[in-house]
């Protein structure tokens, strides 16, 4: 299946593994950021991620949040289109919202490539190169990158066992 024609929001609605994160993107009425995006990569957690962290999606739409949805949203975008195969170790994003982050070597499975976010964590690359308009690529993680002034009061990790 090629995703060539669509933009990453249409690609987040024909995705069911991907319809959470869709929501929060309803809810911060980013639709036309996720439609025009051009030349970019997004980092979308899947539904198995934000139902293993519901906590985290509960913060996240709580209205008095929706300036750090936002901002949780901006930055999963960076301003370049990556394929998986440019992940690439120690290569460093800098997301929508302006902040950077980097990719990292990952231990235990070594064919995908890791972001670590500004938490300190490491999130792997489960799925990639669902291309939008094929130069915007859509990189489904098994985590949420969040940047540190967020200042959300849990601690998160990755799924155990998700491979």
């Amino acid at each position: 299946m090629t995703y060539c024609s669509y933009n990453v929001y249409q690609i987040l609605s024909l995705d069911p593994t991907l319809s959470l994160f869709k929501q929060l993107v309803d809810l911060a009425g980013f639709q036309a950021t996720f439609s025009n995006l051009k030349y970019s990569t997004v980092f979308v957690p899947t539904n198995q991620f934000i139902k293993g962290n519901i906590d985290l999606y509960e913060y996240l739409i709580n209205p008095i949040n929706l300036n750090k949805l936002k901002d949780v949203l901006l930055y999963s975008i960076t301003a370049q289109a990556l394929t998986t195969a440019e992940l690439v170790p120690t290569r460093v994003l800098t997301m929508l919202n302006g902040v950077t982050t980097v990719i990292y070597p990952t231990l235990y499975y070594p064919f995908l490539p890791t972001i670590q976010d500004q938490l300190q964590y490491n999130y792997n690359v489960i799925e990639g190169n669902i291309a939008g308009f094929c130069g915007v690529y859509v990189q489904k993680i098994n985590g949420l990158l969040l940047p540190t002034y967020l200042n959300y009061p849990k601690t998160l990790q990755p799924i155990a066992g998700e491979f």
